[in-house]
């Protein structure tokens, strides 16, 4: 039995920490560390176990001597149940486990033959038994409590470097989401900017004023050209804030409902209220939602509308969120409310809108959408409500 000179124990410590030194996978360092075993420590095997995701089982992910089956393959590689044979039990114990002969250990599982004596050792990280570094031996008694203390200050070693690449790796994956998600808000902004300033709502916007110039109302059309100036300015404000002021949204649905008016004319009624505990003008809400929803309901319902479209908003306080609820119908009265063709359809619906800014942000948006009577004629009404969360200043 070949004992190591103190010497001797430096020189492989020491090979050990430098061969690992460009190494920037876990996988590399794990056959690194097997290749180490053997050519240093002369062992007849070695084998790496690391616990799977579910933490019942460990898996052999790097072994060389009569395991490997070169080209870092593991000829039958198995799985251990945690507790069960010399690596289970080390995982269970996070302490060295030496068998002298494996005939008088009746919990030992043979691998690709059966050998005498095992040794192993656990892989600890941040107090915790993440993996097993085994090696088994076809002779009585090779290991020695030397062995143990190596592998041990190996495995401290290797733990050390599994920690490093994978705090790298999590830095990079959390970089790479920022990314994605950086990537997504810039889409997502885009996305909130054009279905705000969708262009057949400017351009009917434009025309519906240019027919206020043609007709010589001079006072109506400053009055809605002054209107759309600020609808847009106010888009425009909005669109690389996460968070806006409810008495702002209201004005803004006054707004932008006015055009429409101009637009529609008597075949549009509207009407939009606030609780008067609601104190709107502290309030503040997640931005760009709110316009998105009703020029999607307006769009909606004017390509089937046979008659006048009456729509209700109301905004109530509800714990820390503000619930708005839209309520819009359509009477039987044969009128001549323009029809819109699908290609003016938007390419994202609200519901899109609203999942993709809780991806995003998160607000947390909670939404309902159904059939009921109307509040104010109790006619069939199409409603959504909205739970919208205040946000902090």
């Amino acid at each position: 039995m070949h004992i190591i000179t103190p010497k001797e124990l430096e020189e492989i410590l020491l090979h050990f920490s430098q061969s690992m030194t460009e190494i920037d996978s876990e996988e590399d360092l794990l056959w690194d560390l097997v290749g180490n075993c053997i050519s240093k420590l002369n062992f007849e095997d070695a084998v790496v176990y690391l616990l799977d995701e579910s933490g019942q089982y460990l898996e052999q992910k790097a072994a060389l001597g009569p395991k490997s089956g070169g080209n870092r393959e593991i000829i039958q590689a198995i799985r251990v149940p945690v507790g069960k044979g010399v690596t289970g039990k080390v995982v269970n114990t996070g302490l060295p486990l030496l068998i002298q002969d494996t005939r008088q250990f009746p919990d030992y599982i043979p691998d690709d033959q059966y050998r005498l004596s095992e040794v192993a050792v656990p892989i600890l990280l941040e107090g915790k038994v993440i993996g097993v570094i085994d090696s088994e031996n076809s002779q009585a008694g090779y290991f020695t409590e030397q062995h143990v203390r190596i592998l041990n200050a190996v495995a401290s070693i290797y733990s050390g470097q599994i920690a490093r690449i994978r705090a790298e790796k999590h830095l990079q994956e959390k970089q790479e989401k920022l990314l994605e998600l950086q990537k997504r808000n810039y889409q997502f902004q885009l996305e909130a900017l054009s279905a705000q300033l969708s262009p057949h709502f400017v351009f009917n916007s434009l025309n519906s004023i240019q027919n206020q110039i043609f007709r010589d109302d001079k006072e109506s059309s400053l009055r809605f050209l002054s209107i759309f100036a600020k609808l847009l300015r106010y888009f425009l404000s909005q669109l690389h804030l996460e968070k806006a002021a409810l008495k702002e949204e209201v004005q803004m649905l006054n707004w932008y409902m006015q055009l429409q008016k101009l637009r529609y004319g008597d075949s549009l009624h509207f009407e939009i209220k606030a609780e008067e505990s609601l104190s709107i003008d502290r309030v503040k809400i997640p931005s760009m939602v709110i316009q998105n929803l009703l020029e999607n309901l307006l769009e909606e319902q004017i390509q089937s509308a046979n008659g006048a479209i009456s729509l209700l908003v109301t905004f109530e306080k509800t714990q820390n969120a503000v619930a708005m609820q839209a309520w819009i119908n359509q009477s039987d009265k044969k009128g001549t409310v323009e029809k819109r063709k699908t290609g003016n359809q938007p390419t994202r619906t609200w519901e899109d809108f609203v999942r993709l800014m809780n991806e995003i942000k998160p607000f947390h948006i909670q939404y309902e959408t159904g059939e009921k009577p109307c509040p104010q004629s109790q006619k069939p009404c199409k409603y959504v409500t909205l739970i919208l969360p205040i946000l902090d200043e």
